[in-house]
């Protein structure tokens, strides 16, 4: 497998853990009612039906937080990967949450906004997706200066005199 299909693999993985490990802990704090929205609330605008509001409808939103993160993962990669430590990661979780709860809160009437939320919620889901953006970040950032040290290395290693 070439170098760069080995990169790709690292960033669709990375999304997909990161989308379903973090989309499980935000399920868990819904469960334990830390937060009146859980992972669900990523289908609400979207799916007919009451299925959505119980335990099939969080785990549908959790494999839809998964598959996005693969997006979301790609997109830091393209545009914020050159940024160093955690303040990147904190804004770009903080700009997905923003885009969750009101990008998507004031979109769709079936939903209510981050204005019409209680503030547990709020600084729940604010601290979850924090967490996740500086989850991406990091490990992003660590495979592409991963990828760069090899590509260095192998450089250097072809130019010898060997």
């Amino acid at each position: 497998m070439s170098q760069e299909q080995l990169g790709t693999r690292n960033f669709v993985q990375i999304g997909l853990f990161g989308g379903l490990f973090w989309g499980g802990i935000w399920y868990f704090l819904h469960i334990f009612s830390f937060t009146e929205a859980g992972p669900n609330y990523l289908l609400l605008p979207f799916a007919f039906g009451s299925w959505k509001e119980g335990v099939w409808g969080n785990v549908s939103g959790i494999v839809c937080m998964g598959l996005l993160s693969i997006l979301i993962a790609f997109l830091y990669k393209a545009f914020l990967a050159k940024f160093e430590g955690i303040l990147p990661g904190m804004i770009y979780g903080l700009f997905w949450w923003a885009l969750l709860f009101f990008g998507v809160g004031l979109i769709a009437p079936a939903i209510k906004s981050a204005l019409h939320l209680p503030k547990e919620t709020i600084v729940t889901t604010i601290c979850i997706f924090i967490l996740y953006g500086v989850f991406i970040a990091y490990s992003v950032s660590y495979a592409v200066n991963t990828n760069k040290a090899e590509r260095e290395g192998e450089e250097k290693t072809n130019y010898s005199n060997k």
